[in-house]
């Protein structure tokens, strides 16, 4: 979406230099939730949450942008929408790179994040681009609510509690064996490594 922001936010009435004026706002927000969000989800170890709570902020902005008529509503929606978008990102890559061990399996996690955040980059291509006409853009912006909502928030939620029980289960390991006791080479699958949550 981010590619297409100026083509949209020209669609809401702004024309030339104005239209490429007016992107920026928006991506300036990005910039600076991006640097709070990396601060504290770090500080507090809540990669999880920090990515549901921008899924959320992405499901605003685009149900926003799909009722409202209003340009400045809809150039408001952008300021959730591309938010959400770029800030949770960061989270879900983190997030990724944190819970896989050892170093191959790492790698290979995060390589398989980007191929993931690439590929919707091409889905946007196509939804913003051909499948839906501007300046609506309304089967584009019902397929980014309905991928946020789903993708994003649910199975967010789901790793969150899918996490929090294997973390408990390694505790219990944990009081049942010493770590001389352990296998070496587990990984993240050692009792001794603590999912981030």
């Amino acid at each position: 979406m981010g590619s297409f922001e100026p083509t949209i936010v020209a669609g809401l009435g702004y024309v030339g230099n104005l239209a490429q004026l007016m992107s920026v706002p928006p991506f300036a927000a990005a910039f600076v939730c991006s640097m709070v969000s990396a601060l504290v989800s770090d500080r507090y170890h809540c990669r999880g949450w920090t990515a549901i709570f921008f899924s959320i902020l992405e499901v605003i902005g685009f149900s926003m942008f799909y009722a409202s008529k209003s340009p400045h509503v809809r150039y408001g929606s952008l300021f959730f929408s591309i938010v959400g978008a770029y800030c949770v990102a960061p989270a879900l890559s983190t997030w990724m790179a944190n819970n896989s061990a050892p170093h191959v399996r790492r790698a290979t996690s995060v390589a398989i994040a980007f191929i993931m955040t690439n590929a919707g980059g091409i889905l946007a291509t196509w939804l913003l681009g051909s499948l839906s006409p501007p300046p609506r853009y309304t089967k584009a912006t019902i397929t980014f609510i309905i991928m946020s909502i789903s993708l994003m928030v649910v199975f967010s939620a789901v790793n969150l509690v899918y996490l929090s029980r294997a973390n408990r289960l390694k505790a219990e390991r944990r009081h049942k064996m010493s770590r001389d006791e352990a296998p070496a080479g587990l990984g993240d699958r050692s009792a001794w490594f603590i999912y981030s949550l």
